[in-house]
C-alpha cells in the first residue's frame, strides 16, 4: 500500500501547499472531497465487482488505469505551466489568478477532479489487493499492514506539504514543478504499460533493462523512486520512449521560462467558499462510510467463497524464478486458475500469446493466492514464472474432437505480427550497424575488418527476406541491398529498406511464403544454414497460433523442428518442414474481409 499511496500523497501534498502559499487555505476542503470521492468509488466499485463477478476484470482495470493516468498527466502538466506563468509576477497577480479560478460557477471543481484522479488511478487495484489479503487471512495483521502503508504515505505527503509552505514562493514553484513533471512522465509511461496489458498496444516490447533482482519496485528505495519518478523495475522500449519523449521537452519548456518580474499587488477579489462545499463534504463522508461497509461485506463473503473453492481449479505455485507446474495441458474453453505466491516478494502471473498479454493477475502478496478465470482458445501460450525475466512455462490448450476449429480474425494475428515486427526491427538495426562498420573499414583500407563486416551483414539478410515476399517495393529494395553488399554497400541502403519495412504489417501467410522460399531456393539444392535458421524462427513464432487452428499440423511442425538438426539434407526433414509450412500458410491465411479491415 505504501508504493500506491506515495504518488497520490505527493500530488495532494503539493496542491495543498500550493493553495496555502497562494492564500486560499479555505479551499483545502475541496481537495479532501476529491480524495474522499476517490476512496468511496474505489471501495464501492471494488466490492461490487468482487461480490457480483468474483474477480476484477484485468483488461478493464488496465484500460481504466491508462485513461485515468493520461488525463491526470495532462492536468498536472497544465497546472505546472500555469504555476510557472503565475510565479513570474510573484504574489499579487498570483493570488488574483487563484481567486478568479475559484470564483466561477463551478467553484473548486478542478481541485476536486485533480485530487480524485490522483487517488482513484491506483485505488481500485489497491482495493482488490486488500480484499484478496483480508479474505485469506484472519486477525488484525492485514489491517495493520495496510494501515501502516497508508499512514506512512500520508506522512510523506504531509512532509511535502510542510516543506512547500516553508519554501519561498519562487523556489516552491520551481522545484514542485520539476517534481510534478517527473510524476507526470511516470504516469505516461505507466499508461503505455497498461495499454499493453489491456491488449491494445503491442509494439516496441523489447526489454531495455531489468533490475528486478537488484532494485525491486517493492523494496524501500524502489517504492520511493516509483512514487516520485515513476520507476519500474523492468521497462520495455515503448515505455522508455514515452517517458523520455514527455519528460525532456516538458522540462526544457518549464526551465526555459522567463525570469520573474515584480508586480504591484493586485487587489484581492472578494470570494467566499460556496456553502455547497460543506454539503459536498458531508455527502462525501457518507459515501466513504458506505464504501467501507461494502468493502467489509465483500471481504467476509469472499472469505467464505475461498473456503468453498471448487475441485476444478487449476493450482499453480510461483516463486521468484519458477512455477509449478511449468507445463500445463488443459482443454479449451473456460478455465479457473488459483495462483499461489511461495516467494518473499509481491509477484504477478501472466498468460502470454507472443508479446500480447492474454490475461494476468497482479500484486499477489507473499503467501497469498489469487484466482484467475478466463476462456482460452486452443493453442500454445507462455506463462510467466515469478519475475518477468525468469524462464517461462508453457500452457497447452487442446481442442476437443467435437469442437470445430476457430476461424482466424485480425485480432488473432496481432500478437505474432507485433513480435515479428520487433524481430525485424532488431535485425534491421544490426544490419545497419554492420554496414556502418563496413564503410569505416573500407575508408580506413582495412580489408580484414571490411570482410568481417560484410560477412556479418550478409548473414543477417535471410532473416529479413521473408518480410519482402509478395511485396514489389520491398523485394526491389531487398534486391538492391543484396547487390550493394556485393559491391559498395552503405548504411543508406539498409535505411531505405528499414524505412519501407516499418510501414508494413507482415501477416503470417506472408512470413510463411518467405520461409518456404528460404528452404526451397530456385538456384540450389538446399538453403544456407542462415536461411534454415530464419525459416525455423518463423515456424516457432507461429506454432502457438497454428495449434489453435490445427493442433495436428502444429504437432507435425514441432516434430520437424526437432528432427531438423540431425537431418538437414535435401529430401529429409527440410522437405517435410517446407511441406508443413505450406500447410501452415493455408491454415493461417486470413479471410479477405479480415485482411481489408
Amino acid at each position: 500500500m505504501l508504493r500506491e499511496g506515495i504518488e497520490a500523497a505527493l500530488i495532494v501534498g503539493i496542491v495543498a501547499s500550493y493553495l496555502v502559499r497562494s492564500g486560499r487555505r479555505e479551499w483545502l476542503p475541496a481537495l479532501w472531497i476529491g480524495v474522499g470521492l476517490a476512496c468511496a468509488v474505489s471501495l464501492a466499485a471494488g466490492a461490487a465487482l468482487d461480490i457480483i463477478v468474483g474477480e476484477l476484470p484485468q483488461r478493464g482495470q488496465e484500460l481504466f488505469e491508462a485513461v485515468i493516468g493520461l488525463i491526470a498527466a495532462a492536468m498536472l502538466t497544465s497546472m505546472v505551466f500555469w504555476m510557472r506563468k503565475a510565479a513570474r509576477s510573484i504574489k499579487g497577480e498570483l493570488q488574483a489568478g487563484v481567486d478568479m479560478a475559484l470564483a466561477g460557477p463551478h467553484q473548486g471543481l478542478a481541485l476536486v477532479g485533480l485530487a480524485f484522479l490522483a487517488v482513484v488511478r491506483e485505488g481500485l487495484e489497491s482495493v482488490f489487493f486488500l480484499l484478496a489479503t483480508f479474505q485469506q487471512n484472519s486477525g488484525w495483521a492485514p489491517a495493520l499492514g495496510a494501515g501502516l502503508g497508508i499512514g506512512l504515505a500520508a506522512v510523506i505527503g504531509y512532509a511535502i506539504y510542510a516543506l512547500g509552505v516553508k519554501l519561498n514562493l519562487r523556489s516552491f514553484f520551481r522545484w514542485t514543478g520539476i517534481l510534478i513533471l517527473f510524476v507526470a512522465a511516470g504516469l505516461v509511461a505507466n499508461a503505455v504499460r497498461s495499454l499493453h496489458e489491456a491488449g491494445l498496444w503491442n509494439h516496441l516490447q523489447q526489454s531495455v533493462y531489468d533490475l528486478g533482482t537488484m532494485l525491486p519496485a517493492d523494496s524501500a528505495l524502489g517504492t520511493v523512486l516509483s512514487g516520485f519518478f515513476g520507476y519500474q523495475e523492468r521497462a520495455v522500449l515503448g515505455e522508455v520512449i514515452a517517458y523520455l519523449a514527455f519528460l525532456i521537452p516538458m522540462l526544457a519548456l518549464f526551465l526555459a521560462g522567463g525570469r520573474p518580474e515584480q508586480a504591484a499587488a493586485t487587489p484581492r477579489l472578494e470570494t467566499r467558499r460556496s456553502p455547497r462545499l460543506k454539503l459536498a463534504g458531508i455527502g462525501t463522508l457518507l459515501l466513504v462510510c458506505g464504501g467501507a461497509g461494502a468493502f467489509i461485506y465483500a471481504a467476509g463473503t469472499g472469505a467464505r467463497r475461498a473456503a468453498q473453492a471448487g475441485t476444478a481449479d487449476i493450482a499453480i505455485a510461483i516463486t521468484d524464478r519458477t512455477c509449478q507446474p511449468a507445463l500445463l495441458t488443459i482443454p479449451a474453453g473456460k478455465a479457473s486458475f488459483v495462483v499461489s505466491n511461495r516467494s518473499e516478494r509481491v509477484l504477478e502471473w501472466e498468460i502470454l500469446e507472443g508479446v500480447m498479454v492474454v490475461e494476468e493477475r497482479e500484486n499477489i502478496a507473499p503467501g497469498q493466492s489469487r484466482r484467475l478465470t478466463t476462456r482460452l482458445d486452443p493453442g500454445e501460450y507462455a506463462i510467466t514464472c515469478g519475475l518477468l525475466s525468469a524462464p517461462r512455462g508453457r500452457l497447452v490448450v487442446q481442442a476437443s474432437t467435437t469442437q470445430p476449429h476457430p476461424a482466424l480474425t485480425l485480432m488473432d494475428v496481432v500478437g505474432p505480427a507485433a513480435e515479428y515486427r520487433a524481430f525485424l526491427s532488431e535485425r534491421s538495426v544490426a544490419l545497419g550497424t554492420a554496414l556502418d562498420a563496413l564503410e569505416r573499414a573500407r575508408d580506413a583500407g582495412d580489408t580484414q575488418a571490411a570482410g568481417k563486416a560484410r560477412r556479418e551483414a550478409t548473414a543477417l539478410l535471410p532473416a529479413l527476406r521473408p518480410a519482402a515476399a509478395g511485396d514489389a517495393e520491398l523485394e526491389t529494395l531487398f534486391g538492391r541491398l543484396q547487390a550493394a553488399l556485393a559491391g559498395d554497400a552503405t548504411a543508406a541502403d539498409a535505411d531505405a529498406f528499414r524505412a519501407a519495412l516499418a510501414q508494413r504489417t507482415v501477416l503470417p501467410d506472408t512470413m510463411l511464403a518467405g520461409a518456404i522460399g528460404l528452404l526451397s531456393p530456385p538456384d540450389s539444392e538446399t538453403g544456407s544454414p542462415e536461411d534454415v535458421a530464419a525459416a525455423r524462427a518463423i515456424a516457432k513464432l507461429l506454432l502457438p497460433l497454428t495449434a489453435r487452428v490445427d493442433p495436428e499440423l502444429a504437432g507435425r511442425v514441432r516434430a520437424d523442428l526437432v528432427a531438423l538438426p540431425n537431418d538437414a539434407k535435401p529430401g529429409g526433414a527440410l522437405r517435410a518442414l517446407a511441406e508443413d509450412l505450406a500447410a501452415m500458410r493455408k491454415a493461417l491465411a486470413l479471410p479477405e474481409a479480415e485482411r481489408k479491415s
